[in-house]
Formats: structure tokens, sequence, C-alpha cells
């Protein structure tokens, strides 16, 4: 009895209680060269190919592209490898993508994938120093391929 009360109980059998949580994606990019990728909900096998596309849109538009985890309710081993092409596609084309670091469920999937140690995830602290230093290399980026142009005219 003990046994069929912690099946009823476990997170997979309450998940199933809850319809799941919608997904949202988006991003802008800010006058630093700078995209902001905001997602929320669930990232699943179902809703990678959105986030591919976002990705895909905002490394085209900016030097560096930021994943914003913080909203996101769970993220399935589909969302993870997105992230991962991503970020190699940045490193061949010398930009940057880094992720906000989301809830601690979040990411124990991308510690558990190993993808933390390959990607630059930082804690989303607006105060924090590697966020702060962060978008101050992007405005000395943009401030030197801004150079860099005005060399080349």
């Amino acid at each position: 009895m003990l046994e069929t009360q912690a099946l009823l109980d476990s997170p997979a059998r309450q998940r199933c209680r809850y319809p799941p949580t919608p997904f949202a994606c988006s991003w802008t990019k800010d006058a630093d060269d700078v995209a902001w990728v905001r997602l929320a909900g669930e990232l699943d096998i179902a809703t990678s190919p959105q986030l591919e596309r976002a990705l895909n849109e905002a490394q085209g538009e900016a030097r560096l592209v930021v994943a914003d985890l913080r909203g996101v309710a769970f993220a399935a081993c589909s969302a993870v490898q997105a992230l991962a092409d991503a970020d190699a596609r940045a490193r061949q084309e010398s930009r940057r993508l880094v992720i906000l670091r989301g809830p601690p469920h979040v990411d124990r999937v991308f510690a558990l994938s190993g993808v933390c140690d390959v990607v630059e995830v930082v804690d989303h602290d607006a105060g924090a120093p590697s966020l702060m230093a962060l978008l101050g290399l992007a405005s000395e980026e943009r401030d030197i391929a801004t150079a860099q142009a005005g060399d080349v005219s």
C-alpha cells in the first residue's frame, strides 16, 4: 500500500493532474548589439523548433545572444541540444551565446547533460559581476566592431 501511495504522490503523477505551463519565446535586440531570447513554460520536443528559430534569428542580428531561462518550468533534452547547437554556431561565426541560469530543476538538466561544461552559463542576479562584465564586454565588442568598420571605409 505504501508503494502505491508513493506512486500516486510522485512528481510525474502530480504533473499529469495539472495542465502544462504554456510555452512562450520572444527575442529583442538592445542598443549594445545584444539579443535577449526570453523563454517561459515548457521546453520540450514540441517547442524546441520555436526555440531554434528564435535563436537563429537573434544570432543573425546580434553578436551576443543571451538566452534567459529564468521563466522555464521544464526543459527536455531537445531544448538542451538546441542551445548547445546554437552555442556551436555562435563560436563558428565568432559570436557568443550566454545562458542565464534557470530554476534549479531546469539547471539540473543542463548540469546532468554536461552542457554546462561547454556553454557559458551565468547567474541571473542583475548585480552579479559576471552578468555586468558580460554586458560591458558586449559594449566593448560593439565599439571595436564600429572602429573596424570605420577603418575599412
